[in-house]
């Protein structure tokens, strides 16, 4: 399955603060009841963002709420989710989950895999949008998978109440978002399907290629991949010339034309490709042909098979760089 199953997650709207943690104050009852509006969210030393709260107050109400509207396009029913989450124990403090820090999980925007209520406040939203959710841990683990509680028992072997939950969830884009660039007549055009999935024309008699061929179609202004980066991406790849391939066991011969694809990430029962650059798990004109490009671009690849598929022959690929990580230096 594509889609990780999200949560029957809980929101509201915050103000912005550079703090973090847990501010206990002495004048606050211990009874008094927490909400989302008791929660600031700042900025973090790292990409994750930082909540201070009120440590005494009792957070026994859920909520799912917005706290901002993004830039980008508006969500669709059923289109394909990136989501960055941050999720802290309103008890202790600890991180429960961050993948701000990491890569981006892909869910599908539909009850099922968010979850009702944040689906309900997702469907009227854009990409770029900020989420905030509130609620008892153990609902987040049954309704999401997701694992926040930490399944503590008491002496007796009972199951012990779980803590609440705050989680920040921004909706990240599934295609380039970066500014369009012209280009280069030596290449396949490129366009974009429906749901943004790259098409491309291949001319009647293509040159022949004999060396990898790099093009920026959308240059996104995030951070630039490295040989050790970890990268999120979606590609499609497509046959270069018509082409058979026969398999030796069974005498089957496979045959392919000029344009047909040969692998994608964008059907719904895909995910996006988490890359490890240093790994050596990709071909080796993607990982080439991927440095140095920047988090939001769109890169056109021609990929002989000489670094690439040797018994199928040239790919044209093209690459939406969703996410780029970098270990702090």
């Amino acid at each position: 399955m594509r889609r990780l199953h999200l949560a029957t997650l809980a929101v509201a709207a915050v103000t912005l603060s550079a703090c973090t943690g847990p501010a206990p104050d002495t004048d606050v009852s211990p009874s008094q009841v927490g909400t989302v509006e008791s929660i600031s969210v700042g900025q973090s030393d790292t990409q994750a963002p930082s909540l201070t709260y009120d440590s005494s107050l009792d957070f026994v109400e859920s909520d799912v709420s917005l706290l901002w509207d993004g830039e980008g396009d508006q969500l669709v029913s059923g289109q394909p989710l990136l989501l960055d989450v941050y999720g802290e124990s309103l008890d202790t403090g600890d991180v429960v989950i961050n993948t701000f820090d990491g890569s981006p999980e892909p869910y599908l925007l539909t009850p099922d895999s968010v979850g009702q209520e944040l689906y309900d406040v997702l469907i009227d939203v854009h990409v770029g949008a900020r989420v905030m959710a509130l609620a008892p841990s153990e609902a987040i683990d049954s309704a999401t998978g997701i694992e926040v509680g930490d399944g503590a028992r008491d002496d007796n072997g009972e199951a012990e109440i779980a803590p609440p939950v705050a989680l920040v969830i921004d909706v990240r884009s599934e295609h380039a978002t970066g500014e369009q660039q012209e280009p280069p007549a030596s290449m396949p055009m490129v366009s974009a399907g429906d749901s943004g999935e790259p098409r491309v024309v291949i001319p009647e008699d293509p040159e022949p290629v004999a060396d990898l061929q790099v093009a920026t179609l959308v240059r996104g202004s995030g951070p630039q991949i490295r040989p050790d980066s970890r990268v999120l991406i979606n590609y499609s790849m497509f046959y270069y010339t018509d082409g058979e391939l026969e398999d030796s066991s069974t005498g089957e011969v496979e045959t392919w034309s000029a344009g047909d694809v040969f692998d994608s990430t964008w059907p719904l029962e895909r995910a996006p490709y988490l890359l490890d650059m240093a790994a050596g798990s990709a071909v080796m004109g993607l990982t080439q042909g991927l440095i140095d490009h920047t988090e939001g671009s769109r890169v056109e690849m021609l990929v002989p098979g000489s670094v690439g598929y040797p018994l199928r022959g040239t790919m044209v690929v093209v690459v939406d760089v969703l996410d780029v990580w970098n270990a702090e230096e």
